[in-house]
């Protein structure tokens, strides 16, 4: 009589645990890889304020106070031949121009013949202006949070862009 109980309950547990295997082998739709749609075009976001640091990512501080960078936005231009330009306006009214080539990230990136549209996971914008000002960002597809993002220095904070054909 034990053995047969003993046989039943191992039978029982081999059935749940089967179950509940088969149940956690099923795959859950998942979402295709987020890239962006196309880079050409113009990716526009705001950069937000920040505290400037030195070279050792410490904050500088003028008179007891951070000293802060103002909220700037960013409007890029991409072109589908290589070529990208920014306007940097910042919150005080200033305007920056920048103009340069752009490079794809990934590399394995296919160029589509029909479009000469280059696709990848991200680009790098090598920008500089008429003043020797020069300016390096990547926009690269955040695939966590499904957007874009520009990465500047290790110094001042990454942001999101939209995108605008």
């Amino acid at each position: 009589m034990k053995v047969l109980i003993t046989s039943q309950l191992w039978t029982r547990l081999a059935l749940i645990g089967s179950l509940l295997l088969s149940g956690c082998a099923l795959k859950s739709k998942q979402e295709p890889f987020f890239k962006a749609p196309k880079w050409s075009g113009q990716w526009q976001g705001v950069q937000p304020e920040y505290a400037m640091k030195d070279a050792n990512g410490q904050v500088i501080y003028i008179q007891g106070q951070k000293a802060q960078v103002k909220s700037s936005t960013f409007t890029f231009i991409i072109l589908p031949n290589g070529g990208a330009s920014l306007t940097q306006s910042t919150e005080d009214g200033r305007v920056m121009e920048f103009k340069g080539r752009w490079n794809p990230l990934e590399s394995s990136a296919r160029k589509n013949q029909k479009t000469d549209q280059r696709s990848g996971l991200g680009i790098n914008c090598e920008l500089s202006a008429s003043t020797g000002a020069y300016r390096n960002y990547i926009l690269l597809a955040d695939s966590v949070h499904r957007i874009v993002r520009c990465h500047g220095t290790p110094r001042e904070p990454h942001f999101g862009l939209t995108y605008t054909p």
